[in-house]
């Protein structure tokens, strides 16, 4: 019999989704472009060393439990992928209208703030005089699309002062502000050293890590690199051709 060795080069989608109250898959989300994907095995072992031959050889190997994690390098800042790294929640703020956003007291001039919202515009600043009086828009500078205002002179004004302004649509994305839910991870990717072979990864049960670092100010194009812990799934039959963990699928095309 012709040997014929199967080689792997690997390229393809990675996706997310929840799992139903049976361990199911729900809706699956492609997380984009991912940069590196990668499963690590773990075992954590007992063992024993005889006494009895003078060359204390191992007479005993038993392994206790096994581990698995999934590592990835997410390229896409997607605002699902970001809220997903971040434990966060996201948020679509529709445009709107703000009255009467108060200002810190004891501004000077050169004093810049942050409005509540981005993309701000028809700003106007009034004072808390008993007949506010409006700020000329001279006296200050506005860095519409941050959101921010600079103050230029503020003499014989009454503090606090307050601003109203329109702003725009923007996607807000709170950190920590949840608890993730277990996911389900599927692969689906060709072999290229096998002439595009296809390959689908499941892993049934995933607790994700947060993000352990966002790069702001970088030389290089940002990633997001994130961890995830295997679990085991318990709707899944111990003895099942499925397993507990998850399964890797070579699908023929013959």
């Amino acid at each position: 019999m012709t040997y014929q060795p199967q080689y792997y080069l690997g390229q393809g989608k990675t996706f997310f989704g929840l799992r139903d109250a049976n361990g199911n898959p729900k809706s699956l989300r492609w997380l984009g472009d991912v940069d590196e994907a990668k499963i690590t095995f773990k075992t954590t072992k007992v063992e024993r060393k005889e006494s009895w031959s003078g060359e204390r050889g191992k007479s005993m190997s038993l392994v206790l439990d096994k581990e698995a994690n999934l590592d990835l390098t997410l390229m896409d800042f997607s605002p699902e992928n970001v809220s997903q790294v971040i434990f966060g929640k996201n948020s679509l703020i529709a445009n709107g209208t703000v009255t009467g956003e108060v200002l810190p007291s004891g501004l000077l001039s050169g004093d810049r703030i942050a409005l509540k919202y981005p993309q701000a515009s028809a700003v106007t600043i009034t004072d808390s005089s008993a007949t506010p009086v409006t700020l000329n828009s001279s006296k200050y500078d506005v860095e519409a699309v941050y959101g921010a205002i600079t103050i230029k002179d503020a003499t014989g004004l009454t503090e606090p002062l307050k601003v109203a302004y329109t702003h725009g649509g923007v996607n807000s994305i709170s950190i920590f502000s949840k608890i993730p839910d277990d996911v389900y991870f599927r692969y689906e990717g060709i072999n290229l050293a096998q002439g595009g072979a296809p390959i689908i990864v499941e892993l049934y049960r995933l607790k994700t890590e947060p993000l352990k670092e966002l790069a702001l100010i970088t030389e290089k194009q940002g990633d997001m690199k994130i961890s995830a812990e295997v679990l085991i799934d318990s709707t899944k039959p111990a003895d099942g051709e499925m397993g507990r963990f998850g399964r890797i699928l070579q699908v023929s095309t013959a």
